[in-house]
């Protein structure tokens, strides 16, 4: 992990100055975040790049923008003034802060709904450890009320009982369950009893990671990893170019030859 950290500062063409784009990433890089960055690098830069580990203070600016991966990346940055883009943050919504961008871990609220409304779901509950962010919440709403598709969102607190909720009368109403892609609900025992509930009900599973997805369980809420460091990389443009971005952005639908594997798992009751 570490090496790979070095390879990426020996590739910045500005890695030992400060550049116009800066990018803050967490010291040991996951998988995860190593796909976003591979998204992130993937795009055409003609501007210089500055990547530091988050736990390395930040280098003296002016910083055209930050770009940062994960929440504590998101922490240090949020000290500077420069325009900021949050990647793989999905706790982190700061409707007072302006030109700031967070790439969400999910399609557009109105794409959400359309691929609810394609799986024949009427009620999903939402399960997050965090809530959703208003503007989501707004366009969720509205799209969801064109198609029917209403999202009972449940904040899991992280001492909470999953299995107790899912037996509890909201539990008992929905006909599709997802649990948010947020590290503070996603574990192994969470999935594994969300999956086991929605086998046991004979409703479809919604995964919260492109790669946790298997025949039984429903991709299509996913977005991956790479798609979400090229959003990045488009808002951090937009901010360079002087535009207004502000909010939240949601990675554009999967580019031709992407693929996620979707459950054939039927979607009604027994």
């Amino acid at each position: 992990m570490r090496r790979l950290l070095i390879a990426l500062l020996l590739l910045s063409p500005a890695a030992a100055r400060a550049g116009r784009v800066l990018v803050v990433v967490p010291d040991a890089i996951s998988a995860s975040y190593r796909e976003a960055l591979e998204g992130f690098r993937s795009e055409i830069w003609e501007e210089k790049i500055e990547i530091v580990p988050v736990t390395r203070g930040l280098p003296p600016g002016p910083h055209g923008v930050i770009v940062a991966f994960g929440g504590r990346a998101v922490t240090k940055a949020r000290l500077d003034s420069a325009p900021l883009v949050a990647v793989l943050a999905p706790s982190y919504h700061d409707e007072s802060r302006p030109r700031s961008a967070s790439v969400a871990l999910t399609p557009s609220p109105e794409r959400f709904v359309n691929l609810l409304a394609a799986a024949k779901v009427r009620r999903l509950l939402a399960v997050r450890a965090s809530p959703a962010s208003p503007e989501f919440v707004r366009r969720a709403v509205a799209a969801g009320e064109r198609f029917g598709v209403v999202i009972e969102d449940h904040i899991l607190e992280p001492s909470a009982s999953l299995p107790e909720f899912l037996r509890s009368e909201e539990g008992d109403a929905a006909d599709a369950i997802w649990l948010a892609p947020d590290p503070g609900v996603v574990t192994r025992e969470r999935f594994n009893v969300a999956r086991e509930f929605a086998r046991a009900r004979s409703i479809p599973f919604f995964a919260p990671a492109a790669g946790l997805v298997s025949h039984e369980i429903h991709g299509e809420l996913t977005v991956t990893f790479r798609d979400c460091g090229r959003e990045a990389a488009r808002a951090a443009r937009e901010l360079l170019a002087g535009r207004n971005i502000h909010g939240v952005v949601y990675p554009a639908a999967p580019l031709s030859g992407t693929k996620v594997q979707v459950s054939t798992t039927s979607a009604g009751r027994p």
